[in-house]
């Protein structure tokens, strides 16, 4: 076998199977499914083909069921934020996302949303430096695929894409195998496309059943009335002639009808059977009716229509999760193992949540934090993956005020012109001289007297910026003043400036 970073798998589009759908009948159909359960699909796959391009109800609704997942925008996010070799990974990783060859490939494993699987090759290219970068993302056509000895296989091809008898296996390392249905039944079967095909044989007869249908009964006809043998003879003359001129001169005592055959219960009923189907259609691909035909509830508010949405959006986040887990377990792993990579494969994220399931876990969120709570890490990267890009908790804005350290005590210049504070290790306070914070205390004595005065210890006791806002706030919370804002301002600046230590009432203002 070629090496990883050379392309086996590429089939001639002369070498496929003609169109099947020009001389299907039910005995047919019956016949291909059989085929396709003994292992030979061929003929099945070239029938989903046909299907899917000539059918404009099952083209549609499938191409909803894709794009509900294409559409979104793609994230990696790091295994755990905090792991540098994770953070690496997720660059790594996030290169593939960028290349050309992703989008092509995403679009081809969706396929497995009807049909059973989807496979597709990976071809890598040596770096000059060293290591591996992916190369492109093949699709493998559904006429290579070979379940005549029971597992998967796939056809080899010659160098002009013609295939072999012979086959090969599905191996991992070349490999990507994406399987969407979750009925615990074997590829060969069918999937669930086969659940279409009835669906779509008996809405296409119908039309050559309602063409029968307005060929004898739909048709207007002539009806005539005699009095005699010589009134029927004139009536079958004209009756006659009436085919070739459309019309007939008949004798006064002669009578003749125009009737019309078909009314509202044969006329409609193809009509009828035709919705039917569309509807059964729709039901089995995008898990709903209304995107397709409008037709009214009867319900004010809508319950149902957010019912089938709500059954739309959980087939999206499924289709999904799996295309995400299959992409992560059998691509990226795969990556980072042939580049040495020791981190964990990144998260994958399509998209997020519909905005009514978002505006819920934001208001959850936001009642956590009315109540005191806010979600811990771990949590993150569950709000990630509903929310559809990665999150992060916000940094603290930096206070503009000079930093409290326990070992540090921070003295101002005294009054005049302002100048810079002093900064001095709190061991040798002792040997500084304290007139300047006996000055700050002095002013916070004078700045918070009579019923602010309970704010100095307030301040005294603080033993960082953050710690003394808070405590401020809380003080003002509970007793209410009318300029709020300016006393906390007033307390900051205080603290800043001269310290918790110059904050203490020294015994020089006891008196205040």
């Amino acid at each position: 076998m070629k090496e990883y970073n050379d392309q086996i798998t590429a089939l001639d589009p002369r070498r496929e199977l003609p169109s099947l759908v020009r001389y299907l009948t039910a005995d047919r159909l019956m016949g291909i499914v059989e085929e396709a359960q003994n292992g030979d699909t061929r003929e099945l796959f070239a029938l989903y083909r046909d299907v899917i391009t000539n059918d404009n109800q099952v083209r549609s609704e499938f191409f909803k069921r894709k794009i509900a997942v294409l559409g979104d925008p793609v994230t990696v996010i790091p295994f755990k934020k905090k792991e540098p070799a994770d953070v690496a990974a997720c660059e790594l990783c996030g290169e593939v996302i960028e290349n050309k060859a992703f989008a092509g490939a995403e679009s081809w494993l969706m396929n497995a949303a009807l049909f059973p699987v989807a496979v597709v090759e990976k071809v890598f290219a040596p770096l000059p430096g060293g290591g591996f970068a992916l190369k492109s993302l093949v699709p493998v056509h559904y006429q290579l695929l070979d379940y005549s000895k029971g597992a998967m296989r796939i056809f080899d091809v010659d160098e002009t894409g013609n295939p072999l008898p012979t086959s090969h296996e599905v191996t991992p390392e070349r490999y990507i195998v994406h399987r969407c249905d979750l009925m615990p039944t074997p590829d060969n079967w069918g999937g669930a496309m086969r659940s279409i095909l009835f669906w779509w044989l008996l809405r296409t007869m119908s039309r050559q059943w309602w063409a029968d249908l307005l060929e004898r009964f739909g048709v207007p006809f002539l009806k005539g009335k005699y009095s005699d043998e010589k009134g029927r003879s004139t009536l079958e003359r004209a009756f006659r002639l009436a085919v070739r001129l459309g019309a007939i001169v008949v004798s006064k005592n002669t009578e003749v009808e125009v009737v019309q055959a078909a009314n509202g219960d044969s006329s409609n009923a193809h009509e009828r059977f035709i919705t039917i189907c569309n509807q059964e259609i729709s039901k089995l691909i995008v898990g709903q009716t209304l995107s397709s035909n409008a037709s009214p509830t009867g319900e004010l508010g809508g319950g149902t229509a957010n019912l089938q949405g709500e059954v739309r959006d959980d087939i999206r986040k499924a289709d999904a999760k799996a295309l995400a887990a299959t992409l992560r377990g059998q691509l990226f792993e795969q990556l980072l193992a042939i580049n040495g990579q020791t981190g964990s494969a990144p998260k994958i994220l399509f998209g997020s949540e519909s905005a009514r399931e978002q505006s819920a876990t934001l208001s959850v969120i936001g009642k956590l934090h009315e109540a005191g709570l806010e979600p811990d890490d771990d949590a993150l990267n569950t709000l990630s993956e509903r929310i559809g890009f990665g999150i992060r908790r916000v940094a603290p804005p930096q206070s503009p005020m000079l930093p409290f350290s326990a070992s540090q005590l921070i003295l101002g210049r005294g009054s005049g012109a302002p100048e810079p504070p002093v900064v001095v290790p709190l061991s040798a306070a002792d040997s500084v001289d304290d007139r300047p914070a006996a000055t700050r205390a002095d002013d916070l004595a004078r700045a918070f007297a009579d019923d602010l005065a309970p704010l100095r210890s307030v301040i005294a006791e603080s033993t960082s910026p953050e710690d003394c806002i808070r405590r401020v706030e809380d003080w003002v919370s509970r007793h209410n003043p009318s300029n709020a804002a300016d006393v906390i301002e007033k307390a900051l600046y205080v603290y800043s400036m001269a310290g918790a230590r110059s904050a203490r009432p020294s015994a020089t203002n006891k008196k205040h």
